[in-house]
């Protein structure tokens, strides 16, 4: 029984699991004497080893928090599958009254809604709409478009449900970047793709220049920026786009932007600052050289 609980729970079980299938705290004991059972948090074992997968991880610090504990933060978007990087910290939040054991970061909240937590995958997490409040402390407005543009596309996203918990959420700090990044979803931007899309846009904020459009359609292709007013089309390229197959994409691309009247220009992620002038430059110009 306790093998047939551990393989729904990523190989993780609870005492209070074990005691309904009947064993006792020796019994437990001498399985964990025995190294078929580790503890890997206040009242949670692995079973038969310690090594467990990420998802093992997170279920684990949940329920170490107790009942009503949910996963949120990047870690929950990650098990969305809405997030492309790697995460270190684990986040839960918990009812403000509960101060749990555990090395997960704890956010203690007096206003956790019903409506805000649900199960996804066999892991008790935040909704949607609650992981994007969640959300606002972490990320910049273009990160938290491209959740929703993700959550978009996996079926998982309701504005109506995100505006919703956003007016749940009151006045808490940095709330508001969950409204400009619900302005960019309705405007048709995937926010930000890659961590140098997110550095060209700090620049162009440094240097005091407007803020293009980020990864939205133009002329029938979806372009990385670009500024309507200015007719100006900027492309940030990665390592993939020295391929030969993404090379005539570009160029395929790269001819109905100009069609639409627009001057396209490429750089590498590594040459933003020259990315940043050519802006400036054709603001002020009306061309670049």
């Amino acid at each position: 029984m306790i093998a047939q609980i551990a393989a729904r729970q990523y190989g993780v079980v609870t005492v209070a699991q074990m005691h309904a299938a009947g064993l006792s705290d020796s019994a437990i004991g001498r399985r964990v004497r025995a190294g078929r059972l580790h503890r890997v948090g206040q009242g949670v074992y692995a079973v038969g080893h310690a090594a467990l997968a990420q998802q093992g991880r997170w279920l684990a610090e949940v329920l170490v928090a107790g009942e009503g504990a949910a996963l949120t933060g990047l870690a929950c978007a990650k098990h969305y599958e809405i997030w492309r990087y790697r995460v270190s910290l684990i986040d839960v939040v918990v009812p403000a009254r509960r101060r749990p054991k555990t090395t997960a970061r704890i956010h203690r909240c007096d206003t956790l809604d019903p409506r805000d937590v649900t199960g996804f995958k066999g892991i008790p997490v935040t909704t949607i709409p609650r992981l994007l409040v969640d959300l606002t402390g972490e990320l910049t407005k273009w990160e938290l478009a491209n959740v929703m543009h993700e959550a978009e596309f996996k079926d998982l996203l309701r504005l109506d449900h995100v505006r919703d918990a956003r007016e749940r959420a009151g006045r808490r700090n940095h709330i508001t970047r969950l409204d400009d990044a619900i302005a960019l979803h309705e405007r048709g931007s995937a926010g930000i793709r890659s961590r140098g899309e997110g550095r060209f846009l700090n620049a162009l904020e440094q240097a005091g220049l407007e803020e293009p459009l980020v990864n939205t359609h133009l002329n029938g292709y979806e372009v990385d920026f670009h500024w309507p007013d200015l007719a100006l089309a900027i492309e940030l390229d990665g390592p993939h786009h020295r391929r030969t197959r993404t090379r005539h994409e570009d160029a395929r691309k790269e001819a109905a932007w100009r069609a639409g009247g627009f001057e396209v220009l490429r750089f590498r992620e590594g040459e933003l600052e020259a990315a940043t002038r050519a802006v400036a430059a054709h603001r002020t110009t009306g061309s670049w050289c």
